[in-house]
């Protein structure tokens, strides 16, 4: 049975006068809003740049120390994804009033003395717009997060992780300091999909997604890059460190057996290290691949770094 009594939306209210504002408070408390009073321009402008504003204000022009317009300009001109739905509340304006209005992008007029099917009728309206917006705006969340996220495990896809990476490595080429990148693979997978089946592996997936978060630091990049291969992108982190760090990893996190239902399945993992040097993320990235590969063909859950040529060894 649909809810006869919605939960309705937070009003905010900028009037000086008191008793027009009591009026419009008390009207809109009846049609069950809940009512923010202000009565000077410069605190409604903060309360409205505030991450929980209100969604729909109602701002006379004549507020002290910032006018009406003013604050509603100074809102739309700030670079945010969402605004309030904005109301000037005025007397009869003339062509100033309303050129100015136009120009800050004014959403909606109130004229005084304000009529209360009026005032009902430009609320809903405002409250049926700024639903619709926010559900366009989840929808364009949710489309933007599996663009760039595995659906799977929830990390960053190849493509998103790759572009981790080159901020990282124009970071690291700034500062000067190391960057190193760390590919890891789960030794046999196919045959714990072929003896446990794909839901098993799943879950295996799922469940070292969250092992390696907790591990990681917050500005570490984390990505799945294949079917059962994850990318660490490790910031200021040396050849030496990245070492140490996977040999903590597979000591302490990456060892112990998944236990998926009635199952205790047992996975090892081999992983490639690569130096970043200041070069291209692809290149790196190669790089950890071989890495890998040599890991792999010493045997399930080594690690190998990949070591530079002498020759093109960089000069300290």
């Amino acid at each position: 049975m649909q809810d006869p009594s919605p939960i309705r939306p937070t009003i905010l209210l900028a009037e000086p006068d008191k008793e027009a504002a009591g009026h419009l408070a008390g009207m809109l408390t009846n049609w069950k809003y809940t009512v923010e009073m202000i009565e000077d321009g410069a605190e409604c402008f903060r309360r409205l740049l505030a991450p929980d504003a209100p969604t729909i204000a109602i701002l006379d022009n004549n507020l002290p120390a910032m006018k009406g317009i003013e604050v509603i300009a100074e809102i739309k001109r700030r670079t945010r994804p969402y605004h309030a739905w904005m109301m000037l509340l005025s007397h009869a304006p003339d062509h100033e009033v309303v050129t100015l209005a136009m120009n800050a992008c004014v959403d909606d007029f109130l004229l005084k003395p304000v009529n209360e099917v009026d005032l009902l009728v430009r609320v809903r309206t405002a409250e049926r717009v700024q639903h619709f917006y926010r559900e366009m705006q989840e929808q364009t969340n949710s489309l933007h997060f599996r663009v760039s996220h595995d659906p799977l495990t929830g990390l960053l896809n190849r493509e998103a992780t790759m572009r981790q990476l080159f901020q990282e490595t124009d970071r690291a080429q700034r500062l000067r300091t190391p960057l190193c990148v760390m590919l890891l693979d789960l030794d046999g997978f196919s045959e714990i999909n072929h003896q446990y089946g794909y839901a098993a592996g799943d879950a295996i997936l799922k469940e070292l997604t969250q092992r390696l978060k907790r591990y990681m630091r917050s500005y570490d990049v984390l990505g799945r890059c294949g079917s059962d291969d994850f990318l660490i992108g490790l910031p200021g982190c040396t050849t030496e460190q990245a070492i140490a760090l996977a040999r903590r990893l597979q000591q302490s996190v990456l060892s112990k057996p998944y236990h998926i239902h009635r199952d205790v399945i047992p996975a090892t993992v081999s992983i490639g290290i690569a130096n970043s040097r200041g070069r291209l993320p692809l290149v790196v990235f190669r790089e950890a691949e071989s890495a890998l590969m040599k890991a792999r063909i010493a045997g399930p859950g080594n690690i190998h770094p990949f070591e530079l040529p002498a020759s093109l060894v960089p000069a300290s």
